[in-house]
């Protein structure tokens, strides 16, 4: 998949499964576990694709709290809080603490 061959490609272990963490424990049920009934038939072909390559062992799945959901810094609006532990959790930090 792209993210292991970015990881190689950055100098860091490419030949380990990447792990998807992820906070919605009913999604990795049916990742895990396919099961097909009145629920689930309306899901898009892009979920067969992700079950395929978790089947294929391409990555892992982990579960993680929300709160802990690091990925939430780039795709929700964030109280300022959040923000900035979530911020301190990937590592960047202002020039402000920088130079102080």
């Amino acid at each position: 998949m792209w993210i292991t061959r970015l990881m190689i490609s950055l100098s860091k272990t490419g030949d380990k499964q990447p792990v998807l963490f992820i906070d919605n424990q009913s999604a990795i049920r049916l990742v895990k576990n396919p099961e097909f009934h009145k629920r689930t038939k309306h899901i898009d072909v892009r979920y067969h694709f992700i079950r395929e390559k978790y089947e294929e062992g391409q990555f892992q799945l982990q579960y993680i709290g929300t709160e802990d959901q690091i990925a939430d810094i780039l795709t929700k609006p964030l109280v300022k809080e959040r923000f900035e532990k979530l911020r301190s959790a990937i590592g960047v930090t202002t020039i402000k603490e920088i130079i102080n």
